[in-house]
């Protein structure tokens, strides 16, 4: 095995890292499937609308990065990537509840946008 995959010769960490893709492929697809309901249903093709929404899935980035660090030094980082990642999962499943139930509205969109970027940045 080269160089470049051997960390793949540990169980745990073949685990995490097939856990990972899934992951990131979902958080994406929640992503730009969130931006499409602000486009076709929430609102009648607002540019502004999505820009919002996308600004609130990645600002947390920018703002609370180095808060982030500080929080996963110190604590344990197993427990926090569990935390992090159900709280994603948290946040698509409420997002997917209003919008099969059709009572979804823009500031719902725009909160739960603005709690997964928190939790992304963690």
């Amino acid at each position: 095995m080269s160089k470049t995959f051997e960390s793949l010769k540990y169980f745990n960490y073949r685990l995490w890292f097939g856990a990972n893709i899934i992951s990131s492929t979902g958080m994406w697809m929640q992503r730009i499937a969130q931006d499409w309901v602000v486009l076709t249903v929430l609102t009648q093709g607002s540019g502004t609308a999505i820009g919002i929404t996308t600004a609130l899935q990645f600002l947390p980035i920018l703002l609370f990065s180095p808060w982030a660090g500080v929080i996963v030094d110190r604590v344990n980082r197993r427990n926090l990537i569990q935390f992090t990642q159900g709280m994603i999962g948290l946040t698509s499943l409420i997002l997917g509840v209003l919008i099969l139930t059709n009572t979804a509205q823009l500031w719902h969109v725009y909160v739960l946008a603005f709690l997964a970027g928190i939790l992304s940045t963690i």
